[in-house]
């Protein structure tokens, strides 16, 4: 072999020679830090886990803490309610049973009390006059002043209705005249009468509607504005259409119930069941006042000022009916089935009451 061939053998067997292997110790080193990168990753995914945990703890937690926040603060909210409507009823409680004691006082130096007026000044005219009440009847309580020009207005809508009715025998009408209004007058008309109206209604009830209808008759009662005085002779000429016996018109101006009247209203406006339970006058009596066995009858919410067909969807009756002998559907206790919707809330406990003693 030449010197040439020698090289060329030694340049071959060079360029096929293996390479040098890799160490142990490398592949070791890698799987370490594989291990170690996995370790750090499931480290990362459980404190990221567990802090997902506790923002959602913690937002349960505020939840709920929230949730009893708010209970909590309406319950105080209610209580505080309940608790002024336990304090509001107990004031008017109150107030009724002072002004009841007081009257009683009063009366006490009347010289002249109707006899058949009720202790709440009131005079039950149904169809035997007996000043006894129909049972199974409702019974409609009208509060007015023979002044007040928004009595009149109803008078002149509802009475003969209402009348009519009484003649029939399907309710019984509880009238309470009032003498509020004096301030507005220059000879006291109003308590002169309503006295004139309860000397009728004492001796002469069969006619007493009548002449209550005579008095609101829109050529007769006299303005709230522009007052002009009435003479007791108009009075009794009024009594006199009404049918009222010569006897009882010619005397009902004698002033003979005027200090029972004045009595009497150191006490109805002090009454809760005839304070108004809304709107502006709420707490408060105004008149006309209308209440149905014993209920507060709300001419507030009512819609509509045909009253004549209200009251008689109030008692449960049908206008075709009016006069005959079917009854009202409420009966000699139930609520007004139209102008109560307030007795719906927590209220209608304190905003009915027995209308006698």
């Amino acid at each position: 072999m030449t010197t040439q061939d020698s090289n060329n053998s030694q340049q071959n067997g060079g360029d096929s020679a293996p390479k040098p292997a890799s160490k142990p110790g490398n592949s070791r080193t890698r799987r370490r830090a594989a291990q170690r990168a996995k370790a750090a990753e499931a480290a990362r995914q459980r404190q990221e886990q567990e802090a997902r945990e506790r923002r959602t703890r913690s937002l349960i937690l505020a939840v709920a803490a929230l949730i009893v926040v708010v209970a909590l603060i309406a319950g105080i909210i209610i209580w505080n309610k309940n608790s002024s409507k336990t304090t509001d009823t107990a004031a008017q409680a109150s107030e009724e049973q002072s002004a009841y004691a007081t009257l009683q006082e009063t009366l006490k130096t009347v010289q002249n009390i109707p006899s058949h007026a009720t202790d709440q000044g009131g005079f039950v005219i149904t169809k035997n006059y007996d000043y006894q009440k129909i049972d199974g009847a409702p019974t409609i309580e009208e509060y007015f002043d023979p002044l007040c020009p928004g009595c009149g207005s109803l008078n002149r809508k509802i009475d003969t209705e209402l009348e009519t009715m009484v003649k029939a025998g399907q309710i019984n009408l509880e009238i309470h005249p009032n003498g509020f209004l004096d301030q507005l007058t220059t000879d006291q008309y109003p308590t002169r009468a309503a006295a004139a109206i309860a000397y009728v209604a004492e001796n002469d009830p069969e006619h007493v509607l009548d002449f209550i209808k005579g008095l609101y008759a829109e050529d007769f009662q006299p303005s709230e504005t522009n007052y002009k005085a009435v003479s007791d002779a108009d009075i009794q000429q009024v009594a006199t259409d009404a049918g009222v016996t010569a006897d009882v018109a010619s005397h009902c101006t004698d002033g003979t119930y005027i200090e029972w009247v004045d009595a009497m209203h150191t006490y109805t406006p002090h009454r809760a069941i005839t304070k108004n339970v809304e709107g502006n006058n709420k707490g408060s009596m105004t008149t006309p006042t209308i209440i149905i066995n014993g209920y507060f009858w709300n001419l507030v919410e009512l819609t509509s000022s045909d009253y004549a067909q209200l009251i008689l969807q109030a008692i449960g009756l049908d206008e075709s009916n009016v006069g005959t002998n079917v009854m009202p559907s409420i009966g000699s206790d139930g609520a007004p089935l139209v102008g109560a919707n307030y007795l719906s809330s927590s209220d209608s406990a304190s905003s009915s009451s027995s209308s006698s003693k």
